[in-house]
């Protein structure tokens, strides 16, 4: 059961904690030492003329207080005015964004989706079966994979896979010489560059999913109905499926959906190492630029993302437990 007084303050709180991340995205990057004007204009001219900097610094809006600063960002903010790229002048963040996030969107669908699915069937298995030799086995392989970082992983792979044994691209979204469009070719050469970011992010990811489903799985053999239903001679096969796992699978689903900012974040990890451009290669390369708007863009975007999966999974875990009130 969910009132309107519960979503309306949950509505007030998210509201709140993204203003407080707005302004720590904004401090974040300018108080990291380092002038975005001097940088961009050494890297074209290799020089530092003082009215040029003076000059770029006021285009760039970066004269005056932080205060004042933050002001006319939050004013071009509520105008739906992410600002301007410092190094890619004269494109948007909006622009830049949107030209990017359809990779990321991509990559995290298909890998999230497999993931889940995969974790929740394999943490059934193991759960099932728990106190066995081969579920503490699996159960110990998954424990290891989940502690592994993900950049660490993608670079092993990268190495491995794509330069000592080139069964994978290098990196990049397509290849240099490919013609962007709706042509099959077009299509499994994409696919081509993504299987090996999504790989890392599964291998990485569908362990904690499981390791979640083995112990509610567990947790739920223990329970008065399932020994009831073991008590009327059902197959244990049946138990599993239509008792057990269904019940099993509702903190799951709030764990996925919870997990989901931890993904987005390894996900911009793995972009970097295989130079796939969508948003994590767009953060990266907005702060080795010093590119202010489009750190401030992104992370307000994934600032917004967590806040809304988090409101997401506590209305989905009373949705789908009747037992659950939230007033």
């Amino acid at each position: 059961m969910i009132t309107s007084r519960y979503i309306a303050r949950r509505t007030i709180y998210a509201i709140i904690t993204a203003f407080v991340a707005i302004i720590i995205n904004f401090l974040l990057p300018r108080i990291i030492p380092g002038n975005p004007a001097a940088v961009i204009l050494f890297a074209n001219y290799h020089y530092l003329p003082v009215g040029k900097v003076k000059l770029l610094e006021s285009e760039f809006g970066l004269q005056g207080s932080l205060l004042y600063q933050f002001e006319r960002y939050m004013i071009e903010l509520f105008h739906g005015n992410l600002g301007i790229s410092f190094s890619n002048y004269p494109a948007t963040v909006t622009q830049l964004i949107e030209s990017h996030l359809p990779w990321t969107l991509y990559l995290l669908g298909v890998s999230t989706l497999i993931s889940s699915v995969l974790g929740v069937f394999l943490g059934r298995l193991i759960g099932w079966r728990a106190g066995s030799k081969s579920e503490s086995a699996v159960s110990s392989i998954f424990i290891g994979l989940t502690s592994l970082p993900y950049f660490w992983l993608a670079i092993i792979f990268l190495l491995l896979f794509a330069f000592d044994i080139p069964i994978f691209p290098l990196g990049g979204t397509y290849s240099i010489g490919a013609v962007p469009g709706f042509s099959l070719t077009y299509l499994e050469n994409i696919v081509d560059h993504s299987l090996l970011p999504i790989i890392t992010i599964v291998l990485t990811t569908a362990p904690a999913f499981a390791l979640t489903m083995r112990s509610t799985m567990i947790n739920q053999n223990k329970e008065d109905y399932l020994l009831m239903a073991k008590a009327k001679g059902i197959p244990q096969r049946i138990i599993e499926k239509q008792y057990a796992a269904k019940n099993a699978i509702l903190p799951v689903t709030t764990h996925i959906v919870l997990a989901f900012g931890y993904i987005v974040a390894g996900a911009f990890f793995v972009e970097v190492v295989f130079s796939y451009q969508g948003i994590g290669y767009l953060l990266y390369t907005a702060v080795t630029s010093y590119d202010y708007p489009v750190v401030d863009g992104v992370f307000l975007m994934i600032t917004i993302t967590v806040i809304i999966a988090n409101f997401i999974a506590d209305l989905l875990y009373a949705y789908l437990d009747p037992r659950i009130e939230l007033r």
